[in-house]
């Protein structure tokens, strides 16, 4: 019996051993906390848009992930005069301004005041015989705003290439008057009414027509048919460097400060916001039941892989990762926006700086970010 105990006592003492030893063993090593989705996806922003941050030019970068209703705001670098960018810092966002002039022309054709399909000069004055196609068709709204109308890209006041101090000169000076004569003497660069020639001219020109059709300035027709849906509060058509502090100073790819475009062009490209302002923006596009605002994301024009919308790019329109997307550009600043509808996330970019492939880089980016990030997605 005594023998039997000494045993036991013998085995428990060593099972107790074991037990320390182990103990001591892994207290030793250091507890990892497992990351959760949102750590996750902070960690992939940060490591991306750090990978932008070391090619030269990129002084600052802002941008924000909008994933189901959670807002992921990211700022790097300085700004021109210092500061670091906040989600108050105002960025131009170029062409982006295109897609509100779509969401414009969505509430005309929504309201009955347009027709896609019907010809613009309805709704010009005097004769515009160069706006017929080849085969006898007239320029409708949908060649208009998916950039099939075969028109220029811009309308300028010189010949050749202007520098740009001439360009922002025709910019702030053009009347509508003027526009309007110069268009009538525009020819078409491609009169097939199939091929994507990318203009500013025609979204102008469906600001313009919109404005008569609502009897409503540019000012009025942003406040009652984009803002009061979006909310924003920080988008502007017209700023100056010295009127306000948190502007962001632009930058050509050798540093030289660029200018502020304002006045013209104010449905194509003369839009500035801020990230708390885009945030709104994309949260309106993924959640709102408008059917103002889901029309504008319907397919008008090209193919289901690589198509147009209301001013819209689409990618893979039939897949559940189908993407609307545009990209925008000043004379100092790059921008990149993209929608993905169907599971409710988005992310704008920007960043104060042109060079030859900021517009690509910030593409690139932007794949980069939500491909790391699908699976914490869905």
């Amino acid at each position: 019996m005594v023998k039997k105990i000494k045993n036991r006592v013998l085995t428990s003492g060593l099972l107790l051993l074991l037990l320390i030893c182990w103990y001591i063993g892994t207290s030793s090593q250091p507890v990892t906390k497992p990351e959760n989705a949102q750590d996750q996806i902070e960690k992939v922003i940060a490591e991306e848009t750090e990978k932008l941050m070391r090619e030269p030019g990129y002084k600052a970068v802002s941008g924000v992930l909008y994933i189901k209703g959670k807002a992921y705001e990211f700022h790097y670098g300085r700004l021109s005069n210092g500061k670091k960018p906040d989600s108050h810092t105002i960025y131009e966002i170029g062409s982006l301004t295109k897609t509100y002039t779509g969401l414009l022309l969505s509430q005309a054709v929504h309201d009955g005041k347009i027709n896609l399909d019907e010809d613009v000069r309805n709704y010009l004055d005097g004769p515009y015989p160069n706006f017929i196609l080849s085969d006898g068709r007239p320029i409708t709204f949908r060649h208009l705003i998916t950039h099939t109308a075969g028109l220029p890209l811009f309308l300028n006041c010189y010949d050749g290439k202007p520098t740009i101090e001439q360009q922002i000169a025709c910019f702030e000076h053009l009347t509508p008057d003027d526009f309007f004569a110069r268009l009538k003497q525009t020819k078409l660069i491609d009169n097939s009414g199939k091929n994507y020639h990318y203009s500013s001219v025609g979204t102008q020109l469906i600001g313009y027509i919109l404005e008569r059709v609502y009897g409503l300035s540019f000012k009025d027709l942003f406040q009652k048919y984009i803002f009061s849906r979006s909310g924003e509060k920080q988008t502007f058509s017209e700023l100056k460097y010295d009127k306000n502090s948190n502007i962001s100073i632009g930058r050509d790819s050798s540093g030289v400060k660029m200018p502020l475009i304002n006045g013209f062009y104010k449905y194509s490209g003369g839009m500035k916001a801020s990230t708390a302002s885009m945030f709104n923006y994309i949260k309106m596009y993924l959640e709102s039941n408008d059917p103002v605002v889901k029309q504008t994301m319907t397919r008008l024009a090209g193919n289901v892989q690589y198509g147009r919308a209301y001013a819209w790019n689409t990618y893979n329109y039939d897949k559940k990762m189908k993407m609307l997307y545009h990209n925008g550009g000043s004379f100092g600043h790059s921008s990149w926006i993209a929608l993905y509808p169907d599971i409710k996330v988005g992310i704008f970019i920007v960043t104060n700086v042109v060079t030859a492939d900021s517009q690509s880089k910030l593409n690139e980016l932007s794949n980069n970010i939500i491909d790391k990030i699908e699976n914490s997605i869905n």
